[in-house]
């Protein structure tokens, strides 16, 4: 969705706040080195300093302490470089659906446990070797080492080059669209903990710019089509704004409603970008006022998404009374709609709870835990609590540094929390429910919820299902996905679908999963 800003409106950016979900380290690194060969690299080098004064140049920056491998870097404005560098078997377009890249097609057998993968013939890396399906399970194991990736893969219980040269991929269960996890960047295999993978995008780098990669076999529409783009290295955020006002840097992406923020004034046009990151209320199921199911199941009455969105997101989200994005063919409208705003319904079930006469929280001080390092959850929890205290609640909130936050959330000392969490895109809600998730905070594991998540997973018609039980039993309370952005300086790029891993997606030239999946295609119509 693009949307048109004015002169001199603020533009805020970058990393990500605080999370429930365990974050990477950071990665000390240098500028980008050479990767190609001396003969390659002489003849380009040529070609690109000619380009360099060009009037239609375009440069980007990048945050070099979090480095360029897209396996251990955090820093959301880095990434715009790994769609020019990078290429996955399938992208996720901003509806949430997988588009084949490096995948030529594939099969589906034993129920959705078994994957075999053909790769696109002919692709190669930016130095001319290659692409293997060994290069993409070497991918595949340092993703699956990565907190940005890992949880996504935790289904996959085996991976192996077959003779073919195919890629298989088994499934400790019946899964029905792994192609929308498989979105990891796909590298050389010798390369994968270097600094600077090598990948198979359309550029690849040669000192502090981006030329062209000549060995580029895809066939897709370039929406970023220089033959050179120069990179500026920045210690701090502050140069990242420099950069941005004084021309050097054409394109940010960011979150902006971040914790980390810098300002910015110049003239820009901003494209949204949909994400899996949702903002929700966890309720602690075993004390405090929400052990009682009937309030807690009532909460989402009380909460005008639009308004939060609006006062506290800047535009930036989507509200959702629902465990997904209303961006994704998942999401069923007619079931949110059901959960959406309507007060009257909050005070009937807050008088049916008992909660208000009941002697056991007559002096009841309900704890409202969030992270202090993200002020936009802060901001939208006392907002929250408010509403709840003149519901004649008492909350308080408590807003704590990030190792205090996550020590509360594990001690369970709460009543309710505002969290966060990057789920996968086809909407996982695992971690809140099986015994040995990472987001069970507040006694709220379920085998019951644990059994639909994995019903989800083999049949995504099941998946309405577990919203509406979700939704039934409330433990936890979906407020918004929030949206990233891409701004560009005014006038430098025309058209632009961005997605989260892909900055620079082209949504008129991608291919469909119809044009790959070959499960079905020499099946017996007639067989049951």
């Amino acid at each position: 969705m693009k949307r048109y800003i004015a002169l001199l409106l603020a533009l805020t950016l970058l990393l990500s706040g605080c999370t429930v979900a365990q974050q990477t380290e950071k990665t000390e690194t240098s500028a980008p080195t050479e990767i190609t060969g001396e003969t390659e690299e002489a003849l380009e080098t040529v070609e690109t300093a000619e380009t360099a004064e060009d009037e239609d140049s375009f440069g980007l920056s990048y945050l070099s302490e979090y480095g360029l491998n897209p396996y251990t870097c955090t820093a959301t404005v880095n990434r715009a470089l790994f769609s020019l560098l990078y290429e996955s078997l399938f992208s996720i377009s901003t509806q949430f659906r997988a588009e084949p890249v490096l995948c030529e097609s594939y099969r589906m057998i034993d129920e959705g446990r078994t994957y075999v993968f053909t790769l696109v013939e002919g692709a190669t890396f930016s130095d001319g070797t290659p692409l293997t399906a060994q290069d993409v399970e070497a991918s595949i194991q340092a993703a699956r080492s990565s907190s940005y990736y890992k949880f996504r893969l935790s289904h996959i219980s085996y991976y192996t080059t077959q003779e073919d040269g195919t890629l298989l991929i088994q499934m400790d269960t019946p899964y029905e669209n792994l192609p929308l996890i498989l979105d990891i960047p796909i590298v050389k295999k010798d390369t994968v903990s270097e600094a600077y993978p090598v990948g198979t995008g359309p550029y690849r780098l040669q000192g502090n710019r981006l030329i062209r990669n000549r060995h580029w076999k895809q066939t897709q529409t370039l929406v970023l089509d220089r033959d050179s783009i120069e990179l500026s290295p920045c210690d701090t955020t502050g140069e990242l704004r420099d950069n941005f006002e004084f021309g050097s840097t054409d394109l940010v992406y960011c979150d902006p409603n971040n914790a980390a923020s810098v300002g910015y004034r110049c003239d820009y046009e901003v494209w949204e970008v949909p994400t899996t990151v949702m903002h929700y209320l966890g309720f602690n199921l075993y004390s405090g006022y929400f052990a009682n199911n009937t309030l807690r199941t009532a909460v989402t009455y009380l909460l005008n998404r639009d308004e939060i969105v609006s006062e506290y997101y800047g535009g930036f989200a989507l509200g959702s009374s629902l465990p997904c994005s209303p961006y994704a063919d998942l999401y069923d409208a007619q079931l949110a709609e059901s959960y959406d705003y309507a007060p009257t319904e909050f005070q009937a079930a807050l008088r049916e709870s008992g909660i208000l006469t009941s002697p056991e929280y007559e002096y009841h001080q309900g704890i409202f835990l969030v992270c202090s390092d993200d002020m936009v959850r802060v901001e939208t929890a006392r907002y929250i609590a408010q509403l709840l205290d003149d519901a004649g609640l008492n909350i308080v909130v408590s807003a704590v540094d990030h190792d205090t936050y996550l020590q509360e959330l594990n001690d369970g000392d709460f009543d309710l929390y505002y969290g966060e969490t990057r789920l996968t895109p086809n909407f996982d809600l695992s971690e809140f429910f099986r015994s040995d998730g990472n987001l069970q905070y507040g006694s709220i594991k379920s085998t019951a919820l644990a059994e639909l998540c994995t019903s989800a997973l083999e049949n995504t018609g099941s998946f309405v299902e577990l919203c509406a039980q979700v939704a039934k039993e409330a433990p936890i309370c979906p407020v918004v996905f929030k949206s990233y952005a891409v701004y560009v300086t005014r006038g430098k790029i025309t058209s632009l679908t961005p997605t989260v891993d892909n900055v620079f997606h082209d949504s008129t030239s991608a291919r469909s999963l119809a044009d790959a999946d070959k499960t079905y295609e020499n099946a017996d119509p007639t067989a049951e």
